[in-house]
Order: structure tokens, then sequence, then C-alpha cells
């Protein structure tokens, strides 16, 4: 009976937020809060567009290595000047090497495909999904961190623009 007594009071007197699981979701990039709006960012530069609402940046004196391997691209995607999507792109890198870095600091994919000519891997958090992509038939990989709550924002205008164009008053 003092056995328990004094295991109960041990496990009361220990904070509950110890017991908790770490969060790995990924809730910056490279210290680059999501969200944030570029001119915020310090040496970062407006390369282009995908269309009038998705702007293209690079970011100045960029590290461009990933683990073991040299990055052949990484660019920032912004909505209305917010960054919220991380493109990166490997070439002729040992993959595995990469993934299993990834697969150490996420856990396991949230989601497989896998097919002949290419496999990609879904990490899907509350906020953020990671795409952990291998083309074999172009040897590459490619590597996209999107934070969905912008993402959905800018799904929402497409949406918008789109039933406006159906419907003209």
């Amino acid at each position: 009976m003092k056995r328990v007594f004094i295991l109960a009071s041990l496990l009361l007197a220990t904070q509950s937020s110890s017991f908790a699981q770490k969060s790995t979701e990924p809730l910056d990039f490279r210290g680059i809060e999501w969200d944030t709006h570029y001119s915020a960012v310090r040496g970062m530069q407006k390369t282009g567009s995908k269309n009038e609402k998705i702007e293209v940046f690079k970011k100045q004196n960029e590290d461009m290595t990933l683990g073991p391997c040299e990055l052949k691209d990484l660019h920032y995607e912004g909505y209305s000047g917010r960054i919220y999507k991380v493109l990166m792109r490997l070439s002729e890198c040992p993959t595995t090497k990469v993934f299993n870095m990834f697969k150490q600091k996420y856990g396991e994919c949230t989601k497989v495909e896998d097919s002949l000519d290419n496999f990609i891997c879904t990490w899907d958090w509350k906020r953020v999904k990671l795409e952990y992509a291998i083309d074999m038939e172009n040897s590459y990989t490619e590597i996209t961190y999107t934070y969905k709550i912008t993402e959905n924002e800018y799904k929402r205008y497409l949406k918008e623009k789109e039933a406006g164009k159906k419907y003209p008053y």
C-alpha cells in the first residue's frame, strides 16, 4: 500500500506536459515562420509569379544544402505577399539518406504513393503538409512544405473567382 501511495504521489507531482509527445509539425522553415510577409525576411527577393496572386521568392545567401545533398533549386511562394510554400529540388543525391533524415525528424509518413516511376511520401499535420517526392523517370527529388491555412485562403479565392465567371451580375 505504501508503494502505491508513493507511486501515485510521484505521478501527481510530475507535470502532465512531460508525458505529452512533442509535436513534430514544422511551424517554420529555416527560422521563417509560415504566413510571414516576405518583406519582413532579410534578403528575400521576388523573382516572379505563377499568376496574379502567387508570387515566387528567393532568399539571398540561402544555404543550398539539405543534409548531405546540394539543392538544385529552393524557392518560396507567397499568397498576398505572405510565405506559405517552400519548394526544394535535389538531383544526383543519395535519396535514402535524405528520406531517412525526414523520417527520423517527423516519423512515419501519413500517406505513401508508390509506383514504378514515382514515390511520394506525405506528412500531413493540422497546419502544415510536407511532401517528399522522388521522380525516378527524371531522376530528381522534390520536397514541398505547404502552410495549409494560407493555401486554403488561396483555394477560396480561386473558387470565388470561378463562381464570379459562371454567374456574372
